[in-house]
């Protein structure tokens, strides 16, 4: 067993694990334990961990130790759940299992998009994370040395520069403007979309010879004082490009770089080909039809497939089909026309909406055969007749669908169009339930959760050993959605540094751990017969009493079994 220290300070806890031998205690850096509170001296005491147990030791503080109500004096013995008080402090020492105080998986560093740092953030990103620099040297900076080599103009390095600096860098954007004197004449710029340079604190200039300044506009005046030298060294860059070959720079902000297909998380084998095969795919205009059970990603893996094509730069429109009965569905699918009906205005539908972009249709398989009909002519024709129009509408859109039902089942039996399902399945692919890949596990809990602090403004050390153990053996019946509510959930109970245990957890998850999947028959029927029920339950769309129907079981008895293999 090990043993760690539990500290609260007014409605926020915070968890010290304790290694074997002396752990320091006090308000100043070197600590082992530092709490940061006016009744705490910089060094208060000592807490000692050996195979005999836990001791504390006051250190001669102002305040004075406590232990179990009693000062101490001396020395005195803490056994585990014990009360401990530091100054005005309170505290317990708590017994726990190794597992939850060794790390398991480290969290990666926060992601550095500024739609994710907090306001205020810039005491929290105060140090420099080597990954800009490791990015900037190993993929940009020898682009810009062999446009030198080539002999590219100043005006193609300065650009080729700006790119680099924003794509690497920490900031919100990077310009180069010409010094006028009085005023700056903005020459050209690399930014963000919704995220233009402003010149203040968080900016770093430097002269890029012939007048011409560049500027780079940090997320934090940190990042900027940290940056200022490599903004400088590019500045020399470009200051030894030769002259322009064009005569004059491009006038006014270019427009936003395309954006780049979104990295997933590492994935196991079996993931990473479905990604690398999609970006393949991404490059043609062939139809996508993603199949898998709710939850395991189907929708992001659409949204790589659009990041990754060449309609990247219109935006991607969604349509949720199980979400909207018959009527409203073709309403939101093909639009309506002005005085279809008492009140109504003119509206565009999702395909007019889509027109040279790509429109995501999930839950394809719950539409109703009429609507089916009406979508086989619009792909067919690519123009759209909006309802209760007479003149069509260009409707140039690459279809990406997804479903969680059984398609080819439904096509035997009629439910699903045929001629549609070729028009729509150029390229099948199914999508893993998280329990078939339980490798994907910690990587996929460390990415979201290292999401979730980031939003938070928290960093934190990783996962123990024992909740990586937890978070595999549990089912996921939720699948990759299930995962990253979890995530999130656990992320607003976690303080500064701390790691995530099981104690944080839901019981249905460590309960998982402590039961063992184990292989004996009986654990291996449950299984599987929770499996069936699951996916069955999500194709009937959560019906209980059709799903009983369809599994030829009682209301009632489905409703017990439910309850007993943990479904919700």
């Amino acid at each position: 067993m090990a043993y760690r220290l539990v500290i609260r300070i007014g409605d926020r806890t915070k968890r010290f694990p304790l290694e074997p031998g002396e752990n320091l205690v006090g308000s100043c850096a070197e600590c082992a334990v530092r709490i940061s509170h006016p009744t705490v001296s910089r060094r208060h005491a000592m807490i000692a961990v050996s195979d005999q147990g836990v001791s504390v030791t006051d250190l001669g503080s102002r305040n004075g130790t406590r232990v179990g109500g009693r000062v101490v004096t001396d020395s005195a013995t803490a056994a585990a759940g014990a009360s401990v008080r530091f100054g005005s402090v309170e505290g317990r020492i708590e017994e726990v299992g190794v597992g939850d105080v060794e790390v398991g998986i480290s969290l990666p560093a926060p992601a550095l998009e500024p739609s994710r740092i907090p306001r205020g953030a810039d005491s929290f990103f105060s140090t420099v994370t080597p990954a800009a620099f490791e990015v900037f040297a190993l993929e940009r900076f020898p682009e810009l040395a062999e446009g030198l080599a080539r002999g590219d103009s100043r005006t193609e390095i300065a650009q080729a520069a700006a790119t680099a600096l924003r794509h690497a860098m920490p900031c919100r954007g990077v310009e180069v403007v010409r010094d006028r004197g009085h005023t700056e004449e903005l020459l050209f710029a690399s930014v963000r979309s919704g995220e233009p340079g402003t010149p203040g604190r968080d900016s770093v200039a430097a002269d890029a010879g012939e007048g011409w300044i560049l500027r780079v506009d940090f997320l934090s005046p940190a990042f900027a004082r940290s940056y200022a030298p490599l903004v400088r060294g590019v500045a020399a860059l470009v200051r030894a490009a030769g002259p322009r070959t064009d005569g004059q720079l491009p006038r006014g902000p270019v427009a936003p770089d395309p954006p780049e297909p979104p990295r997933p998380p590492s994935l196991v084998r079996q993931v990473r080909e479905i990604y690398s095969q999609a970006g393949r795919i991404a490059g043609g205009r062939v139809s996508v039809l993603i199949k898998g059970e709710s939850g395991t990603g189907k929708e992001l893996l659409a949204r790589y497939i659009h990041a990754a094509s060449e309609r990247a730069g219109a935006r991607l429109v969604t349509l949720n089909c199980a979400a909207l009965p018959r009527d409203l569905l073709e309403s939101e699918l093909f639009g309506v026309e002005r005085g279809v009906a008492t009140g109504v205005e003119a509206r565009a539908g999702k395909f007019e909406s889509a027109h040279g972009s790509t429109l995501f249709l999930d839950e394809i398989g719950d539409m109703a055969p009429e609507t089916q009909a009406r979508i086989l002519r619009v792909l067919q024709e690519g123009e759209v007749h909006r309802i209760g129009a007479t003149q069509a509408r260009p409707a140039d859109v690459r279809v990406l669908s997804a479903t969680n039902r059984d398609l080819d089942a439904m096509l035997e039996d009629g439910r699903f169009r045929r001629d549609l399902y070729h028009r729509i399945a150029d390229w099948v692919v199914e999508v893993p339930p998280l329990r078939q890949r339980r490798a994907d596990i910690p990587n996929l809990a460390a990415h979201f959760l290292a999401e979730a602090c980031c939003e938070r403004g928290l960093r934190v050390a990783g996962i123990s050993r024992d909740a990586v153990e937890a978070l595999i053996t549990y089912d996921w019946p939720g699948n990759v959605r299930e995962l990253q509510k979890e995530m999130r959930r656990v992320a607003l109970f976690l303080e500064e540094g701390e790691l995530l245990d099981t104690a944080r957890l839901q019981a249905k998850i460590t309960r998982a751990r402590s039961t063992g999947s184990g292989d004996a028959l009986k654990d291996v029927l449950e299984r599987a017969e929770r499996d069936h029920i699951v996916r069955v339950l999500d194709e009937c769309g959560g019906m209980v009493a059709e799903a009983a129907e369809r599994l030829a079981m009682g209301l009632s008895t489905l409703y017990r079994r439910m309850k007993a293999l943990g479904i919700e």
